[in-house]
């Protein structure tokens, strides 16, 4: 048993187990499955078998972590960017369609060698059971005795801007509209409420901006030596839209089109790097609004 675990320890993104949620989690698993035809940036999964299998053992054993370390060296050798990742949890229940988790499951990022990938993935591992994910489930009635939690090693992506977009208002649930905040740097601000991050509001047919709220952005996280750190946004910038209008368009499209290609409204994180964009994340909407056109 031990040894079956053990051996589906590493998925990489693009390979069909990539979208098994219950070996990778619903993240992984939409990743997975959206990585061959979107911009995804590259990685590998440790799975939810291999968060069981370190469990039993009493913790992360040396054949896994060699496995891992064979993994992160395997990633690395492809650029000298990639060795420095993300590492992002992927719990069986979370990114649902009920559930999302957000922000009570931990993510590490710009990490940068083998042996800091899996420090960083037990550390992961050990938020499935910090007391407010223990809220969360039981606040939903989740009662779940065999818990896993695949954890994902990304590239990661040093975000020139950030952020997320909505197929539907998550306020009013109105089903007509598609909504994009974001803001300088990395994601993070935004995802967690920091920054008073840019908000657009599009009709969706034709994508045409009916609102539009420049917020004053006056900090940032960006990748420092050890993980990240938030500084102070260049005057200059603060002010100024943190998405060109094609930008803004792009994401906008992806996100219509996302919600399109799954069949229900999509919760999309994104980031602009050099003029690429890149999808960090797709899942449904959880939102307390319900979707629904406005009379």
């Amino acid at each position: 048993m031990e040894q079956r675990a053990e051996g589906s320890a590493i998925v990489w993104l693009g390979e069909p187990a990539s979208a098994v949620s219950s070996l990778v989690g619903p993240k992984t698993a939409h990743l997975g499955a959206l990585s061959a035809k979107r911009p995804v940036p590259p990685g590998f999964c440790v799975t939810a078998e291999a968060y069981r299998a370190a469990r039993r053992a009493g913790g992360l054993t040396e054949e896994l972590a060699g496995a891992i370390r064979d993994a992160y060296s395997r990633f690395t050798g492809r650029r000298a960017e990639d060795a420095y990742v993300a590492v992002r949890s992927s719990a069986i229940d979370e990114d649902g369609a009920a559930t999302s988790f957000a922000g009570l499951h931990d993510t590490v990022l710009n990490v940068r060698g083998a042996d800091a990938v899996l420090a960083a993935i037990e550390r992961t591992w050990e938020s499935l059971h910090s007391d407010s994910a223990r809220a969360y489930r039981s606040q939903r009635g989740i009662t779940a005795p065999d818990l896993g939690l695949a954890v994902l090693v990304q590239r990661m992506v040093w975000a020139d801007s950030a952020g997320v977009a909505f197929s539907v208002d998550p306020v009013t649930g109105r089903s007509d509209r598609l909504v994009v905040s974001a803001s300088w740097g990395l994601g993070e601000s935004v995802v967690a409420g920091t920054v008073n991050a840019d908000t657009w509001t599009l009709d969706k047919d034709g994508l045409g901006v009916v609102e539009e709220r420049v917020g004053d952005k006056e900090r940032m996280t960006i990748p420092g030596e050890e993980g990240t750190s938030e500084v102070n946004v260049p005057r200059f910038l603060r002010s100024r839209p943190a998405l060109t209008r094609e930008e803004l368009a792009s994401v906008a499209r992806m996100t219509l089109e996302l919600e399109r290609e799954q069949g229900w409204p999509v919760d999309v994180e994104f980031a602009w790097q050099g003029g690429r964009l890149a999808l960090l994340q797709c899942r449904p909407v959880t939102a307390a609004g319900e979707p629904g056109r406005e009379p």
